[in-house]
Parts: C-alpha cells; sequence; structure tokens
C-alpha cells in the first residue's frame, strides 16, 4: 500500500515542481512533510490500519525525493557534462552504508524507537539545506497544455519515454523479486543475519567507485552500452544465484550487484534527462520514478513470492534472468541513436595556433 501511495504521489508532486514550484521548493515541501508524517506516524500505536493509512502518507509525502533531486542534478549538470551524474550520485551510496551500519549499531543498543525521530530530523535537515540552493538553472514554472498535465506534456514532448519504462519496468521487476528473496534464500540454504546484512552492505561500497566511472564509459561507449551491460551483469547474477547453493558464496556474489545497480541507476536518469526537455523534466523523472522504482517493487514482490514460494528459489532467480534480458531488449531497441541525437557530451576545445 506505502509503494502503490508513492507510485500515485509522486508524478502529482513533479506535476506541481515543472507547473507552478520549481524543483527546488517542491523538494523543500516534501522534505518537511515528510518530517511531519514521520511524527505522525509515532503515534499509530499497533492497530494494523492506522499502521497502513500512515505508512502510506510518509511515502507519499517522501515520494518525489529521489526524481526531483535527480532532476536538479542533471539541470545544474547541463547537456554537455550530464553523463557526470554518477560523481553526485555516489555520495547517496557512500551515506547510505555508512548510515544503515552506524544506526545499525544505534539500534540494536537503544531499541527502534529513536527510528522516527532520527528519520524527523534528517528530512527536516535536508528541507532547510534547498534555502542554500541557487536555482541552479532549472526552467521556470509554466502551465501545462496536457489534459494529464506536465505529465502527459512530458509523454508528448518525449515519444521514446514510455516505451524506455515500459523495458526498465520490467527489469525493476526482476530486481525486486530477486532481491525481495534474497535473505531468504541465503537463511534456507544454512546461513545466519551476519550474511544476510554482508550481502545488503557490500554492494554499497562496490557501486562507488563504479558510479565515478559512469562519465568516462559513457562519454567512450554511451549511454545505451552503459544501461546494457548493467542489466548483462544483473542476468549474470541471478542466473548465479539460481545454481549456486553455498550461503557465503552466495553473499559474496551479491556484492556485484554493486556493478549493476549503479550502471543501470545512472545512465537511465541521464537518459531520461537526454530525451525529456528541461521544462518537463520534472514529470519526467517523476513519471520515471512512479512506474520503475514505486510499482515495479510491488509487482515484483508478489509475483516474487508465488513463485518462490511455490517453484522455489532457482526457479525464481532464473525467471528474474530472464525477465532482465527481455527487458534489457526493449530498452535496447527503444533507445537507438540516442547518444548520436544528444551528440558529444563534451566540446573540445578550439585548437590553438602555432
Amino acid at each position: 500500500m506505502a509503494g502503490l501511495a508513492a507510485a500515485l504521489a509522486g508524478p502529482v508532486w513533479t506535476h506541481f515542481a515543472d507547473t507552478r514550484l520549481g524543483s527546488t521548493r517542491a523538494l523543500r515541501l516534501s522534505a518537511f512533510a515528510t518530517a511531519i508524517a514521520a511524527l505522525a506516524f509515532m503515534a499509530t500505536g499497533s492497530t494494523i490500519g492506522p499502521i497502513i493509512l500512515m505508512a502510506s502518507l510518509l511515502w507519499a509525502c517522501s515520494a518525489p525525493g529521489m526524481p526531483l533531486t535527480d532532476t536538479l542534478a542533471v539541470t545544474v549538470l547541463g547537456p554537455g557534462r550530464m553523463t557526470a551524474y554518477g560523481s553526485i550520485r555516489l555520495w547517496m551510496s557512500l551515506g547510505w552504508a555508512v548510515a544503515v551500519i552506524g544506526f545499525g549499531a544505534l539500534y540494536e543498543r537503544a531499541g527502534l524507537g529513536p527510528v522516527m525521530p532520527v528519520y524527523a530530523l534528517g528530512m527536516l535537515a535536508l528541507g532547510l539545506t534547498t534555502y542554500g540552493l541557487r536555482s541552479l538553472g532549472a526552467a521556470e514554472p509554466a502551465r501545462a497544455h496536457s489534459r494529464l498535465g506536465a505529465v502527459g506534456d512530458a509523454v508528448r514532448a518525449a515519444p521514446r519515454l514510455l516505451p524506455f519504462i515500459a523495458g526498465a519496468f520490467l527489469i525493476s521487476t526482476a530486481w525486486s523479486a530477486a532481491f525481495a528473496f534474497l535473505g531468504l534464500r541465503i537463511v534456507g540454504q544454512g546461513g545466519g543475519p551476519f550474511l544476510v546484512g554482508l550481502a545488503a552492505g557490500l554492494t554499497a561500497f562496490v557501486e562507488i567507485p563504479v558510479m565515478r566511472a559512469t562519465d568516462p564509459l559513457a562519454r567512450r561507449f554511451g549511454l545505451r552500452a552503459v544501461y546494457m551491460a548493467g542489466a548483462v551483469v544483473y542476468v549474470v547474477l541471478f542466473a548465479c544465484w539460481a545454481v549456486v547453493s553455498d550461503p557465503t558464496a552466495i553473499a559474496l556474489v551479491a556484492s556485484v550487484e554493486g556493478v549493476a545497480f549503479a550502471l543501470v541507476y545512472v545512465s537511465q536518469v541521464v537518459l531520461v534527462g537526454r530525451l525529456v526537455p528541461k521544462p518537463v523534466l520534472a514529470s519526467g523523472q517523476g513519471l520515471f520514478s512512479g512506474i520503475v522504482r514505486s510499482a515495479a517493487p510491488i509487482v515484483g514482490s508478489l509475483a516474487g513470492g508465488i513463485v518462490f514460494g511455490r517453484l522455489g528459489a532457482p526457479v525464481l532467480f532464473a525467471g528474474c534472468a530472464g525477465l532482465v534480458a527481455l527487458g534489457a531488449t526493449v530498452v535496447w531497441l527503444v533507445l537507438a541513436g540516442v547518444d548520436a541525437a544528444a551528440g558529444p557530451p563534451h566540446v573540445a576545445p578550439p585548437p590553438t595556433s602555432t
């Protein structure tokens, strides 16, 4: 329910970012609203109805965080340096890797009581930092022309956006199904919580240097090739999980996911930045995020649970590998010529006279 709320609310937030508020103000309001919702969540008690309601509200408030920060990042870089997005995104991976270990140690000692107050403080701090941001060259809010608002304008202006989202949706669905049950696969083969945590933590540290390397890789081989490389790594990874039975080996192999995640995530953000015009870029990122990052995990987790329970882990992971291959094929066909149409990311300086 929370994921569905995020999928529906994200495009609404980004519509108002493009048409009324601007990306920076919309991000600020989202952060403050999320902080309030986090504190309200603490008062829900243990009744399932209020918990579902407040969790959905919390996710709806925080939904535009990623698409709006992605929009600001690719905007400040501009068309010529957009492929350097990974050098910005890697700081989130580093922050996550450090925080999940540090706060994990805190909560193990203090219990889970501080989770929501700490989260609220963090979102409040994020909102306050937006006051120090300049416009970052973002487009001025403008009236939408489509009946579907700025989201409709983004789809109309970028005819390849929806087919690209369709292919990315298949990949994200497979990823969600695989990782939702990785922990159960490790435990089922005799592993414990340490190996489950190790599998999750290693990926973040691996993806950091790969994100930094996406800029030279994209400039040399193109964004479509970088995306495909990440998809191929996912196929190989899931295929390995289907046949490997040792829990330690499964956890160690999981670190390779950091390579795939970095290549796919960075390239898809930049690809949306190249496909969608600047005036409706937030809505394009919001639509992509709502479907690929919010709706796909719902489908993947539910479908993965059915397959895992009835057919077993090997069939689940093999099926995920095949679904990624299908999604990658769609993306490869849809993005033909994108790199050439965008032109070289960097303009060479004029030759100096001798």
